[in-house]
């Protein structure tokens, strides 16, 4: 009796540290960089939030993905950009970026992480500006 008492209880700490492997494996991954990253589709705001607002399943394809945007800017605060067409995002953190102009036009790229059906718009991460004439500045 004491010996299946003892195996059930290797049994179960055996389980509970492959468990815990696992879930620090997961944790200790780097973050995702999307500066370094090639954009999987190049398109305007507009277009990318026809494709998100659509309920078939091929919108699911830009979710998670590098999009590269040519859009012009509506706001920035430093924080956050938003572009006309209906597309907001926020800056990536570990890259230096200037405070855009209203009315700029410029090429930038992030990750779309979803659509917000209650404002109409397309949410983005991880936001770099591609090309900037003005970094020298």
């Amino acid at each position: 009796m004491d010996q299946n008492k003892f195996r059930r209880i290797g049994a179960l700490c055996m389980a509970l540290a492959v468990a815990g492997a696992i879930v620090w494996s997961l944790m200790d991954r780097p973050h995702r960089d999307v500066a370094s990253e090639s954009a999987q589709f190049k398109m305007v705001p507009e277009e990318l939030v026809v494709f998100l607002s659509s309920q078939d399943s091929s919108s699911a394809k830009y979710l998670n993905a590098v999009v590269e945007l040519f859009g012009v800017v509506e706001e920035d605060d430093g924080v956050r950009v938003s572009f006309e067409g209906g597309v907001l995002a926020v800056w990536d953190t570990l890259h230096p970026h200037r405070v855009l102009e209203e009315g700029e036009l410029l090429r930038v790229k992030g990750r779309v992480t979803g659509y917000d059906d209650l404002f109409g718009e397309v949410r983005m991460d991880g936001l770099v500006l591609v090309n900037d004439p003005d970094a020298g500045q």
